[in-house]
């Protein structure tokens, strides 16, 4: 083994020292593709390709050190590095090096780093561990916004504690019916009928306010608070809409789910019970992935369970179109029946005229794979005027209707029939 690699005690040691340094800075690699491996080839193979992998990046930094952190983790210690631009270059060798296929047997596998960088600020000592939580803090914002490096923040403490907050007091907003769904109509063009409606996470805080979905989402990603959270919704979503569709109101539900869903093992059995507990006719029901979640589920896993929920008759939608990096082989290998086009274009269409040729060229998309293609977003006649002429199949936004809680959504809905 390398002198600059080391075992997690080891590198701590080794770390309190460095932490006197000038301008230190840390870096927390997650290696992703190992999960996989673990699961293909077992412990010891995913321990020799981990041993591997630091001892690449030991010898592509020198006057460097790493450790082990994990089964699926290291760490690099910088010491003297002048400024986060210096960080991030040094960051960026560390993808390339590890962005290489590694020899595993016959084969060679790619093992998918991201890296959180912290450093020290002001020629000021940073105590070790608060240089690693800023790290992998920096690490999981990664993780969450499906980039493949990230600098810590100087002032990102406050939104971190808040943060914190959410994540400890979000599993009790759960189990105390502190949440609540919204509905919002999705609007046939073409009969002027509500055809489904997209169920909404809410929750309001009794300190920090309304929190918005994607906020909850974070807070409970990579923790045992997503399944249970995921569990709440499509089940409350499901329970609802076969509520109203006993009051008389034949319209679907389309649920949101996060690119972690699909890597819980129990999560296409946690579908098919709600299916069956509730009674809503599967192809009533969608779920909606945005297209980062869809075009990263590049795992076994991941592609395991978006067939499989085909299977059951569900719907799968492609959410936020249009912002992500959508690769057009890979488009053609999802079981998708819906385009979901994102709402920054459809707010720009009567006003810019690239914006209307983008979203012209995203519904003959659509339509060419044979995918109904949904506009949302839509707050004015003139926008919806259009998305009509362009031969847009669904749409929906505020000019529409909002999202509100069920029984004012049933009474909307029911008036509106009448």
């Amino acid at each position: 083994m390398l002198s600059n690699l080391s075992d997690y005690p080891a590198f701590l040691e080794r770390l309190q020292a460095g932490c006197g340094a000038r301008s230190p800075a840390l870096a927390v690699v997650d290696l992703e593709g190992l999960g996989d491996i673990d699961a293909a080839l077992g412990y010891d193979v995913t321990d020799r390709l981990l041993r591997q992998a630091g001892e690449a990046l030991a010898t592509a930094l020198p006057g460097g050190f790493v450790g082990m952190m994990g089964r699926h983790q290291l760490a690099c210690m910088l010491p003297h590095v002048d400024g986060s631009g210096f960080a991030e270059l040094a960051g960026h060798k560390m993808l390339r090096v590890l962005g290489e296929p590694f020899p595993c047997g016959e084969r060679e596998v790619l093992l998918w780093p991201r890296v959180g960088l912290a450093l020290s600020r002001g020629g000021r000592a940073v105590a070790p561990p608060t240089l690693l939580a800023q790290a992998c803090a920096a690490m999981r914002k990664a993780r969450r916004e499906r980039v493949r490096l990230r600098l810590h923040a100087p002032d990102a403490a406050e939104t971190m504690l808040e943060g914190v907050d959410l994540w400890s007091q979000l599993g009790d907003a759960i189990e105390e019916g502190a949440l609540h769904l919204e509905y919002q109509p999705q609007i046939a063009l073409a009969s002027g009928r509500v055809e489904s409606a997209e169920a909404l996470l809410r929750w309001d805080h009794p300190e920090y306010g309304a929190i918005r979905p994607d906020t909850m989402v974070r807070a409970a990603e990579g923790t045992d608070l997503m399944p249970r959270l995921t569990h709440w919704v499509f089940n409350t979503a499901l329970r609802q809409c076969a509520e109203y569709r006993q009051a008389g109101l034949g319209v679907g539900v389309s649920v949101n789910f996060s690119a972690d869903d699909l890597q819980e093992p129990e999560v296409v059995d946690l579908v098919a019970q709600s299916l069956d507990l509730w009674g809503v006719p599967p192809e009533q029901v969608t779920i909606e992935l945005t297209e980062t979640a869809v075009m990263e589920s590049h795992d076994a896993t991941a592609r395991d369970a978006l067939h499989s929920m085909k299977g059951l008759g569900l719907r799968l939608s492609m959410d936020d179109f249009g912002i992500g990096y959508s690769s057009m082989e890979r488009l053609l290998r999802m079981p998708l029946d819906e385009l979901k086009i994102d709402m920054t274009f459809v707010h720009e269409l009567s006003a810019s005229p690239p914006h209307q040729r983008i979203v012209e060229s995203m519904v003959g998309l659509g339509h060419k794979l044979g995918l109904t293609v949904v506009a949302e977003g839509v707050e004015d006649e003139d926008t919806l005027t259009r998305l009509r002429a362009l031969d847009c199949d669904l749409v929906q936004g505020f000019y529409l209707g909002r999202p509100a809680r069920l029984g004012y959504f049933m009474e909307q809905m029911l008036r509106t029939r009448d």
